[in-house]
């Protein structure tokens, strides 16, 4: 064998190692860009999926928080309302003809539950009842001393009864009477909004 023929063939078998190392080469640049291109696919999916999976926990947010605001504007409203029924009515008690009454009985079970004279406090709106007041006591126990003034603290109506000798206060103002009351009054006048607004529907 000549060295042409040697050469060549070295040549050609140079050639073909080479080719097959391209084609090797070439092989795996496609296999890595494919595990490539579907890693960058899973990572998109993946991707799309966690944010539209955050969209969609931020809209179930801002849906419950809109909820939630509604629900506050509508207790807020009803509770506006209730005061606003709440004033009204205890505004015009007195123009019933009942509050008299309950007013000098009021008097008397405090006056009677102190053992000493008395200090009586009244709206500005009821001192005109004083002399009727004074009356009902001398009544009841002509001993007892009475002091009748008017406190900015009884709004409402009713009375505030301090025993002189023992500083107790006997609290029959409306306002306590409500207060003690007020939760079964907002319930039942919640109640008989829902009512309504069922009725209306």
């Amino acid at each position: 064998m000549d060295n042409t023929t040697l050469e060549n063939s070295i040549r050609e078998e140079a050639s073909r190692a080479i080719t097959a190392i391209r084609e090797k080469e070439a092989l795996e640049m496609r296999q890595r860009d494919e595990v490539f291109s579907m890693e960058m696919e899973d990572f998109r999916r993946q991707a799309e999926a966690e944010t539209e999976s955050h969209i969609r926990q931020e809209i179930s947010k801002l849906e419950n928080k809109a909820l939630l605001e509604r629900k506050k504007m509508k207790l807020q409203n009803a509770e506006q309302f209730i005061n606003r029924i709440v004033d009204e009515v205890m505004k015009n008690i007195r123009n019933d003809r009942l509050y008299k009454q309950f007013l000098l009985e009021a008097i008397r079970d405090g006056v009677k539950i102190s053992g000493a004279d008395v200090d009586i406090k009244l709206s500005n709106e009821d001192i005109f009842l004083k002399k009727d007041i004074v009356a009902a006591i001398a009544a009841m126990d002509g001993r007892k001393k009475v002091s009748i003034t008017e406190d900015s603290k009884v709004q409402w109506g009713g009375c505030l009864i301090r025993d002189k000798e023992t500083g107790r206060i006997f609290n029959h103002t409306l306002e306590r009477i409500y207060f003690r009351k007020s939760l079964l009054i907002r319930q039942q006048v919640m109640s008989l909004l829902m009512r309504k607004a069922e009725g209306n529907q």
